[in-house]
């Protein structure tokens, strides 16, 4: 009998143990996608952006693979803001976060910079791939009823593939001046980095 409660007083250890070192697990999981996601919209946040753009500059410089970019923003967001009030706004960056996040593939990596402004980083992409992953990007966002109803959201992109010896901080500044472009040309469209031509893009 002795013997018997030992075992089951044994296998109770082993159990709680395992219990244990998964609730810590759990909860060092958490702790780690709390410091390196966006509160409000559950993308990446910048500080885990500057990693992962310095990686895939590693990346380029060791085995020459390639990587592009896209940074894009709302099309007149303070306009949403002002006119339905900033929940809906950030309701709105929500969805649009999650149409992103679910339309790509699992290796793009989609952070928030700040306000209603985000980088979609595309590895083992070169320029044109990113360009048609814009151009389709853009359509799905403008035809997707983010608003429900009360207003279509577009966005404007820079697109910018990282170049031999491209600093991230570089790459990033090309794609802003091409976002940059992007709005002086119109809004809701796409436009690339210096060395690169676009053919017009269609608006909706």
């Amino acid at each position: 009998m002795t013997s018997i409660l030992l075992i089951l007083a044994s296998v109770f250890v082993v159990a709680a143990c395992a219990l244990m070192g998964v609730a810590l697990h759990d909860r060092e999981r958490r702790l780690v996608e709390q410091a390196i996601t966006d509160p409000l919209t559950g993308a990446f946040n910048r500080r885990h952006m500057d990693f992962c753009l310095d990686s895939a500059v590693a990346r380029r410089v060791r085995t020459g693979e390639p990587a592009s970019l896209l940074l894009f923003d709302v099309d007149h967001f303070k306009r949403i803001n002002d006119q339905f009030g900033h929940s809906t706004g950030d309701v709105a960056l929500k969805r649009l976060v999650t149409l992103v996040s679910t339309r790509g593939r699992r290796l793009d990596l989609l952070f928030r910079m700040g306000g209603e402004e985000f980088v979609l980083l595309l590895p083992a992409t070169p320029y044109a791939g990113a360009l048609a992953v814009a151009e389709s990007l853009r359509e799905t966002i403008v035809a997707a009823d983010l608003l429900q109803g009360r207003a279509r959201l577009s966005i404007s992109i820079g697109v910018s593939e990282l170049a031999a010896g491209q600093s991230a901080a570089s790459w990033i500044d090309d794609a802003d001046a091409a976002l940059y472009r992007a709005k002086q040309g119109g809004r809701n469209r796409e436009s690339a980095s210096a060395g690169f031509r676009l053919a017009p893009a269609r608006v909706m």
